[in-house]
């Protein structure tokens, strides 16, 4: 009978979304789409100016026709949205097209399948680890997290303490959101609350403006572990970096409990809710407008700006090096020699190439710093800078043979 059920209802998805595929918008239900999202801006949007502005500009698109032309319903959103994000720059703001969602969301379910449909999003977050892809130790006892989602603590509670329990020991923590777009607060409130004080800790403010309520986001007063509240922490960061992510990192870079390090994050602040407008369209409108308590603002539309701008592909090397210069206080050129190692047998050569720069510029006076720095620019087939650092590494030490024979080499490299 189960699998009668489960059959049935995959038919009838499967039919639905044939036939949205082959439908088409008409010039009416057009017009009718347009007032329904201006009904729900002027309701609900968080900036009533901003949605006045939006509302009439996608009214007065609509009576000059610019729509007219477009008879795919996909197509239509995707303008429309264009439309509205040319006015308020919110990339949360979005038409969908998405009748195969609506017309499941809109299923009265039995309770069986409701508790199926919740395993089997379970079991999907489970497979991916509910966004915790690695967790581990470097060399210096620098911990690593990276996490690619920020999923609700209802299903991911149990491996995100696992990860922090993991981490406590580490002298610093670095937790890479590179490519990490966001999720649901309570994972953000919950990580959170492992890197500040036991006492309650405001997070976040959030202002409604249809019921003009405030409510607020506190860190958790315990968590499964200890917390790690002096422990220095680094979040790496893209341009791709969006929502609950930035709101992870903006949270705690404003309460001086982190480092951030990359680039720009996206710059999407305010919590969304999705509104069916009918069975083909619905409208993502954000509705809540995040405040952070030290800044009295957001990032929305700014991104998250780093302490330490560097590139996407350089900011864990940068972060991972910051970490071991604060954090280690015994042999740090040996450390750091070790690390750039790691990376050159990994033929991360750029990465090997910054740390052994780095050894080189803290102990100029050691003659491993350069003589490893030669040879990862002979990786790097830079014959220039290869002999420059050979040669350092000669004058500090003029009986080092394995610097003669590489100089003999290089001098003789086509």
């Amino acid at each position: 009978m189960k699998k009668q059920i489960m059959t049935l209802v995959l038919v009838f998805f499967l039919l639905a979304s044939l036939t949205a595929q082959n439908e088409k918008i008409t010039k009416d239900e057009k017009g009718e789409i347009v007032a329904m999202i201006s009904k729900n801006l002027l309701e609900n949007y968080i900036d009533l100016a901003v949605a006045k502005e939006m509302t009439l500009a996608i009214t007065l698109n609509t009576k000059s026709n610019k729509y007219d032309a477009i008879t795919n319903p996909d197509v239509f959103s995707k303008i429309i949205t264009e439309d509205l994000q040319k006015i308020s720059n919110d990339l949360h703001l979005k038409l969908n097209y998405e009748p195969h969602k609506i017309a499941q969301n809109s299923q009265v379910m039995s309770e069986e399948l409701k508790i199926k449909r919740k395993e089997l999003m379970e079991m999907k977050m489970a497979e991916i680890n509910y966004g915790f892809t690695e967790v581990k130790v470097l060399h210096g006892n620098i911990g690593y997290l990276n996490l690619r989602m920020f999923a609700d603590i209802d299903y991911a509670k149990e491996a995100a303490t696992a990860a922090m329990n993991f981490l406590y020991n580490t002298n610093a923590i670095i937790i890479d959101l590179r490519k990490n777009s966001g999720g649901v607060p309570s994972m953000m409130q919950l990580l959170s609350s492992y890197f500040t004080e036991a006492a309650p800790i405001l997070l976040s403010n959030f202002y409604e403006r249809k019921t003009n309520e405030t409510t607020q986001l506190v860190a958790f007063e315990s968590v499964d572990g200890k917390r790690m509240k002096n422990k220095p922490l680094y979040i790496l960061t893209s341009k791709n970096t969006f929502s609950a992510a930035e709101a992870f990192t903006y949270t705690l870079k404003h309460l001086d409990k982190a480092v951030v390090v990359g680039e720009v994050t996206k710059g999407g602040a305010n919590r969304t809710k999705t509104i069916n407008l009918n069975r083909n369209f619905s409208i993502s409108v954000p509705y809540i407008k995040a405040i952070h308590p030290v800044t009295l603002s957001n990032w929305e539309g700014k991104g998250v700006q780093p302490d330490i701008e560097t590139n996407e592909n350089e900011a864990f090397v940068v972060a991972y090096i910051d970490a071991i210069n604060k954090t280690v206080t015994r042999k740090r050129n040996h450390v750091l020699n070790t690390i750039g190692y790691e990376f050159l047998q990994k033929k991360s050569i750029d990465e090997a190439i910054i740390v052994f720069k780095e050894n080189a510029k803290l102990f100029p006076e050691e003659v491993n710093s350069w003589d490893s720095l030669g040879e990862a620019y002979f990786h790097l087939r830079d014959k220039g800078n290869a002999l420059k650092a050979y040669q350092k590494a000669l004058e500090l030490d003029p009986n080092l043979e394995s610097a003669k024979k590489m100089i003999q080499k290089l001098e003789n490299f086509q």
